[in-house]
Parts: C-alpha cells; sequence; structure tokens
C-alpha cells in the first residue's frame, strides 16, 4: 500500500514542478532582457564617446598641421583652416548619430600666460588648435534608462599645439 501512496506523491509533484518553473521563468525574464538592453545601451553610448573622441582627435591633428590646405575637403565653400578642420571631423565619424556637430576654435597664449581667441586666418605657429565634437541628444533603446538618465550630450574634445 505504501508504494501506491508513494507513486501517487510523485505524479502529482512532477507537474506541479513544471508549473512553478514557468512562473519563475515568467517572473525573472523581462528582468533578464532589461539587464540585457541595459548593457546594449551602455556599449551603445560608450562607442560613440569613442567615436567622437577619435574624431575629434584626428580633426584636431589635421588642422594642427600646415598641410591642410592641399587636403581640404571638395565640399568646403570657403577653405580656411577651421571649415577644413571641422568637415575632416565629421567625415571621420562612424556609426554616430546623424545630429552631430564640429567646432573650431584657435587660441594663443598672450600676457601673463592668459588665453585669446584667435581668428582663422590669424591661426599660426605655437597657437593652440581645439576642435569639439558633439552629438546634443543621445537616445537610449531601453526604457528604463531613457526615463531615468534622459537624452545626456556626447562630446569630444581635444586640443592640440600648431606645428
Amino acid at each position: 500500500m505504501s508504494a501506491m501512496l508513494q507513486r501517487r506523491r510523485s505524479r502529482r509533484s512532477g507537474p506541479r514542478s513544471r508549473g512553478q518553473a514557468l512562473v519563475e521563468f515568467a517572473l525573472i525574464f523581462p528582468i533578464f532582457m532589461l539587464v540585457l538592453f541595459g548593457i546594449i545601451d551602455v556599449g551603445r553610448y560608450v562607442y560613440v564617446s569613442n567615436s567622437l573622441n577619435e574624431a575629434s582627435r584626428e580633426g584636431a591633428r589635421y588642422g594642427s598641421v600646415e598641410q591642410w590646405q592641399y587636403s581640404c575637403p571638395a565640399s568646403v565653400g570657403s577653405p580656411d583652416r577651421f571649415t577644413c578642420t571641422s568637415a575632416v571631423t565629421l567625415g571621420r565619424l562612424a556609426g554616430a548619430p546623424a545630429n552631430v556637430a564640429a567646432t573650431v576654435t584657435c587660441k594663443t597664449v598672450g600676457a601673463g600666460g592668459v588665453l585669446s581667441n584667435v581668428t582663422a586666418s590669424n591661426c599660426g605657429q605655437n597657437d593652440l588648435l581645439i576642435v569639439q565634437a558633439t552629438a546634443p541628444s543621445f537616445q537610449f533603446l531601453t526604457p528604463g534608462i531613457g526615463l531615468i538618465l534622459g537624452t545626456p550630450t556626447i562630446s569630444g574634445l581635444t586640443q592640440a599645439a600648431i606645428q
């Protein structure tokens, strides 16, 4: 008789444990997916940040050498150091948002070590060329992260001495 009771109990515990596993999976799955896509969003953020930094670095290197006149992109209407450097910086972006802006400024060291702005035509040797690439609104794909962090501005900034 006791063997019969054992058999009945084992039959009942089988389907119950399968139902329990299904409920546990249904509770954990959304949290797992949120964490997974959150990691993907953070990876996208880091990628765009690195892309903007690299583009500003390459643009500053391009604008800091005197050969910039000979390789200015054809799309630039009135070529000067700032517009050519800006065009090269934007051309180096890969996989970044479409609304990226590149800002180029030049500063010279004045009396007492004070930095002052210089125009593109007066920007020359030993001046400081500053290139900044900015993506004004990065959109997170994961709803939770987007609600918490909003839409951050990502930028890459490089300063290079003109040779």
